[in-house]
């Protein structure tokens, strides 16, 4: 009796809201991905105000669903409602609608929503400390991954990150040879192996997942210059052969990032760059606590997918998604040998890039 006395009765009603908040976003998440997959998203944004009964016939949906969905969205605040017609603002069109704008994020819901069967396999890591590799969640997280990072690596890498590395245009113009590590789809790979057809890229990936991904997304693109590998299957080269190495969200997954970072390192020629991009965040906890905006999103992130992956093996290093802050970069870029440490200067609210000199 003595601890239900000592209850805050308003801090008790503000913490039975949030949860419901918490709820709501659970559930919202499967429902935005229904929509997405219905495309009753792009329909709203097609037509604008519309009724239930009129984007229903517009999708060829069952109306009493569609009213349902529309409402629930309406409450959540992705759709807009007045007199009687739900609205896609141009705001949630650039979000949930528009994948070549910036601010799209259906990638991460599609996320949410693959990696949630997972919990099961996660009760059993928390006892035995050993996570899940990528495959291990199915093919739908290769997806998501891919469609959470496309357009960085479509409309960004190549005329604004490239143009920042120190004659690297001019290098992979003439012809260079090019590793981009942790590929994933190959969406980076072969932007670039389109902009530098002089050049031969070779894309590395241990999910076989992915490089299901990469193969068809190669196979599309019709390019002759690049190819995709698992580097458990066909190691990446330590002869300091590559001029350009990249990675794109990976060091703090990998389960060995010491090594990784060190293959790196051996495979590039003297004077070699490698291109590192990684989440981006504060040195300390405390500091994501009060000052990153999207640490909840991220330390959830890393739970189910990144940390998970980075202890899947028994010696795994468990960075975790917001882990490989820009000290230990350069901390353990250094102690591989790389002589060169430089942040661009990149606006991102996500992502941090590094340059790394051999």
């Amino acid at each position: 009796m003595s601890e239900v006395s000592a209850i805050d009765n308003e801090k008790l009603k503000f913490f039975i809201k949030q949860t419901g908040d918490m709820v709501a976003a659970g559930f919202n998440c499967a429902i935005t991905v229904l929509g997405d997959r219905l495309d009753l998203y792009q329909h709203m944004a097609d037509v604008g105000p519309t009724s239930a009964d009129d984007l229903a016939a517009r999708a060829g949906l069952h109306p009493r669903w569609v009213r349902e969905w529309l409402q629930h969205q309406a409450c959540i605040g992705q759709v807009d409602y007045a007199e009687g017609r739900f609205t896609l603002s141009p705001e949630a069109v650039a979000v949930l609608v528009n994948e070549e704008h910036p601010a799209f994020l259906m990638g991460a819901f599609d996320s949410v929503l693959t990696v949630a069967p997972a919990v099961d396999r996660l009760e059993e890591a928390f006892r035995t400390g050993i996570g899940m590799s990528y495959d291990e969640h199915g093919p739908g997280c290769a997806c998501a991954i891919e469609r959470m990072g496309a357009f960085t690596k479509n409309h960004r890498l190549v005329p604004e990150l490239i143009p920042h590395i120190d004659t690297m245009h001019e290098k992979l113009s003439n012809g260079a040879r090019v590793i981009d590590v942790g590929c994933g789809g190959a969406l980076s790979t072969l932007v670039m192996a389109r902009a530098y057809p002089n050049s031969e890229f070779v894309g590395y990936d241990i999910s076989e997942h992915a490089l299901n991904r990469a193969r068809a997304n190669l196979e599309e693109s019709r390019l002759d210059n690049v190819s995709v590998v698992n580097p458990l299957v066909q190691a990446m080269p330590r002869d300091g052969s590559v001029d350009f190495a990249t990675t794109f969200d990976v060091i703090h997954d990998a389960p060995h990032p010491a090594e990784l970072i060190e293959d790196i390192y051996h495979s590039l020629k003297p004077g070699g760059v490698w291109l590192c991009e990684d989440i981006q965040g504060f040195e300390t906890f405390e500091e994501n606590l009060a000052n990153h905006p999207m640490a909840g999103m991220l330390y959830g992130f890393s739970v189910m997918v990144c940390m998970n992956s980075s202890m899947s093996t028994p010696d795994g290093a468990g960075l975790g998604t917001l882990g490989f802050t820009e000290s230990l970069a350069q901390e353990m870029t250094s102690a591989a040998g790389f002589g060169g440490f430089q942040k661009l200067d990149v606006e991102n609210p996500l992502n941090n890039y590094y340059v790394l000199t051999k």
